[in-house]
């Protein structure tokens, strides 16, 4: 029979091997899913930073579009037969470039979501529209389409807010 010493070596070795071979396969699979870890947080960082992005240049969009119509008061120091339409109609041609903005920023934050964010995006559009229709009409000085238009800006305002408030909890980490 053989020396009891080479049993204890071939046993010896054999569970090194097999630990080795464990140790391995559990160093291979932690190295997986680290690596699947870190491309799918890779991967969340750039969706929050397209969305925060575009999400700014919306909110930018719409402040532009804001300071034309905050111009109402410029147009109000004006008397009807001094160049009220004159002052209205520069507001339209800057209001129609501002819209165009905020319809191109709109999309881009329809394009990278959330659904609610996209419908906030998407609902502040057609009220800055209804309410660049409403400019057009000021023209006469009327109170009835003032009161119009107030209202729509007021609408516009607080669906601005909304669009805020619904970004800004899609940006939130927790």
């Amino acid at each position: 029979m053989l020396d009891n010493s080479w049993w204890i070596g071939l046993i010896t070795g054999g569970t090194a091997i097999v630990a080795s071979w464990v140790t391995g396969r559990g160093a291979t699979r932690s190295a997986r899913v680290q690596a699947e870890v870190t491309a799918h947080a890779a991967q969340v960082a750039e969706v929050r930073s397209r969305r925060r992005d575009a999400y700014r240049e919306m909110s930018a969009a719409v402040h532009g579009l804001s300071e034309v119509y905050w111009r109402m008061e410029e147009a109000d120091a004006v008397p009807e037969d001094h160049g009220r339409a004159a002052v209205v109609a520069q507001m339209q041609t800057a209001a129609r470039a501002a819209l165009n903005e905020v319809t191109r920023a709109s999309r881009e934050v329809v394009l990278e979501g959330p659904t609610p964010v996209s419908e906030a995006a998407q609902t502040l559009r057609r009220t800055a529209i209804t309410t660049n229709g409403l400019l057009g009409r000021l023209v006469t000085g009327s109170e009835e389409e003032r009161s119009r238009y107030d209202a729509a800006y007021r609408d516009f305002r607080q669906e601005h807010l909304r669009f805020l408030d619904l970004a800004r909890a899609a940006l939130e980490v927790g």
